[in-house]
């Protein structure tokens, strides 16, 4: 027993380790987003046509990296000031996979291997653009619940938290930097890293638990089961796609969870980093306080469709022509 517990902990402390370096990165980044760029800077970043912005939502998070708990609170208040709901949507959902952080951080996880990263990209764009195509002709006030609260602060301690969000608001509906302490860069600088200590405390708890759980389901699962579950993709797409949307890890550091499953194939792996950074318990959390009830029920169902469908096709690929 003793050893199972060693091997547990080397191997929470080695997912901790490898991704610690990109979350606290992720962190201030998103910390010096929410600081320096403004609002308006951002509206006319967005396209107004909406199937150019449904394409170019895509990949805003290039230029803008956001983590996928402080993006919601941000689509709102685009959304509330005139962005196409489809360009804020698609952006919502694509952001916080298709940004350089989550790019370096699934690179690093995967030893290099691009055609994983490539595929992340492509099955998260696929969803955040069938999302967009589906609200293209919506108004503001088909999204919106009529009055929504602006959001609490991404798990800076400093700021209110709300019901709707929690500790998973985001800075980009706190003050305006003018109700900061000065205009200083000084003062821009000490924001922006409050908020990025706050970030990075909150996700790196949830991460904790991320570690832990693919700590002992590697260590402490009979073996017989773990072999049923590795053999069978249909069961293994499922599983961790379920595993995905509880666990609610930060898209930053997620990647090096799905790498630590070594033993299952490459499309449950997938599935895993494709659904969780646009579904998971805390996303519909924060999507009962900022979205109709018929928007969530799409931001719930057509992930997991798309995701389903194109990881069992790509597993089945896999087994017939080349190895996982």
């Amino acid at each position: 027993m003793y050893e199972s517990f060693q091997i547990f902990a080397q191997i929470c402390v080695a997912i901790l380790l490898e991704a610690a370096p990109f979350l606290l990165l992720g962190a201030l980044a998103s910390g010096l987003f929410e600081v320096f760029a403004s609002r308006d800077w951002i509206e006319r970043l967005m396209p107004r046509s909406p199937l150019a912005g449904v394409l170019a939502g895509t990949v805003l998070g290039l230029m803008m990296p956001c983590c996928e708990c402080g993006i919601v609170p941000l689509v709102r208040r685009l959304i509330a000031k005139g962005v196409p709901p489809a360009t804020a949507m698609t952006f919502m959902l694509a952001g916080p996979v298709i940004n350089p952080v989550v790019l370096a951080s699934t690179f690093v996880a995967f030893q290099g291997d691009l055609t994983v990263v490539a595929l992340r990209c492509a099955l998260v764009a696929a969803v955040a653009v069938a999302i967009g195509f589906c609200l293209r002709n919506k108004a503001p006030e088909d999204i919106l619940l009529p009055g929504a609260a602006p959001g609490a602060a991404c798990g800076c301690g400093d700021e209110p938290a709300t019901a709707a969000g929690g500790l998973f608001g985001s800075l980009a509906d706190a003050a305006p930097l003018s109700a900061l302490k000065g205009p200083s860069l000084g003062s821009r600088l000490e924001h922006a890293l409050r908020h990025a200590q706050g970030d990075f405390l909150d996700m790196f708890r949830i991460l904790i638990l991320g570690a832990m759980v693919a700590a002992a389901f590697k260590t402490f699962v009979p073996a017989g089961f773990v072999s049923l579950m590795q053999g069978d993709l249909m069961l293994s797409v499922v599983g961790m796609m379920g595993l995905a949307v509880l666990l609610s890890l930060c898209s930053q550091a997620d990647a090096f969870v799905a790498a630590s499953l070594s033993g299952f194939p490459l499309a449950a792996r997938l599935a895993f980093l494709a659904l969780g950074p646009v579904l998971d318990v805390k996303l519909v959390l924060m999507w009962q306080g900022a979205f109709r009830y018929r928007v969530i029920k799409l931001l719930v169902l057509v992930p997991v469709v798309l995701v389903f469908s194109i990881c069992m096709l790509l597993g089945a690929a896999l087994k017939l022509w080349g190895p996982q």
